[in-house]
């Protein structure tokens, strides 16, 4: 209704926006992953106003109040059903903490073998501009890098959603599950966008974005649509995470202030909704049936996403150069080298 696109365009989406910007100095968090969750928190918040105000809520959510209230009072996808909320036992509960467990111990050996080279496995050349983030796209230096850092993504993202499992499961409930693999089980890059790549945002940019573009326009439109949306939160995520932290002489020094790459995320984005429309025009060729069918299941994979691993570094370099990952590792078990 036009009161509800008012209500959510006019005020609830602008005051997520802003918030961060004014909440994150009030409390003094400098810590750069506590800076990006907060940033989250609020996004989550925005994209839950579209899905109401567009009318593509979870199936059985809008079926009562209660499951409305659960549904937005946490920032990941609770399950329902007929009945309501998906209610944990404490058989999840034990398996959701083993599984915590055992991920926190693996992002720990794995940032403590990323740490001793500052999470660059080899050193390359700062990009001052889009031509220089141009120029790496076949570097196989950056591509290592690349890849490095999409696992280390995967296996950051994995272990918070596990704890979140855990949280969720602590007060009764349940949650879609955050990844599934992607890198080593992907049969496509719709599968592994659309099935196994970070399922919550993936949930809120279907139901925010690309179901209300898709009643009106082609599924490729809606896919694209969905692709530049996430490019621009990406982006102002960025500006969350990396907002100033100035001292008591108004001082501000890189990584501390360290100045974003604008634009790339987006560029990133964009580079993958091109081979979405690609996969939609030639997916379905024999060839790539054959490959899929012959060659063993994270060979396949690792091929579907060397198709964007060679610009992944437009949207992974900002997290490694600010010390992002630096200001994470406070959190896991790790192994650093001590200075003699």
């Amino acid at each position: 209704s036009s009161t509800a696109l008012l209500i959510g365009f006019g005020f609830i989406v602008p005051l997520c926006v802003v918030y961060p910007y004014y909440g994150l100095p009030f409390f003094l968090i400098k810590n750069k992953v506590i800076k990006f969750l907060f940033g989250i928190a609020s996004l989550t918040t925005a994209f839950r106003c579209l899905e109401a105000v567009f009318g593509f809520l979870p199936k059985h959510v809008d079926e009562s109040l209660w499951n409305v209230i659960v549904y937005n009072a946490f920032p990941v996808e609770c399950k329902f059903d007929q009945h309501g909320a998906i209610k944990s036992t404490w058989a999840n509960v034990a398996h959701y903490v083993r599984n915590f467990g055992v991920w926190m111990c693996v992002l720990g050996m794995y940032c403590s073998l990323l740490v001793g080279y500052d999470y660059k496995l080899y050193p390359t050349e700062e990009e001052l501009g889009l031509s220089d983030a141009l120029d790496n796209v076949l570097n196989w230096h950056q591509l290592a890098n690349n890849f490095s850092i999409a696992i280390l993504f995967q296996i950051y993202l994995t272990t918070f959603g596990c704890a979140i499992n855990v949280a969720t499961s602590l007060v009764g409930l349940t949650q879609i599950p955050m990844m599934l693999n992607p890198m080593f089980e992907s049969t496509s890059l719709s599968d592994f966008w659309g099935r196994r790549w970070n399922l919550v945002v993936h949930g809120f940019l279907k139901r925010g974005v690309y179901k209300p573009v898709r009643t009106k326009y082609s599924r490729l439109a809606a896919a694209t649509a969905a692709f530049l949306a996430s490019g621009f939160f990406h982006e102002w995520l960025l500006g969350v995470m990396l907002y100033p932290d100035y001292d008591s002489v108004g001082d501000c020094t890189p990584p501390t202030c360290y100045r974003p790459g604008y634009g790339r995320n987006t560029l990133f984005f964009v580079w993958n909704a091109i081979l979405i429309g690609i996969e939609y025009a030639v997916g379905g060729a024999v060839v790539f049936k054959m490959l899929k069918t012959h060659l063993p299941l994270t060979i396949f994979s690792l091929l579907v996403t060397s198709t964007a691993l060679p610009v992944a570094h437009w949207f992974t370099n900002d997290y490694v150069r600010s010390d992002f990952f630096l200001d994470g590792q406070l959190g896991w078990p790790i192994i650093v080298r001590l200075d003699e």
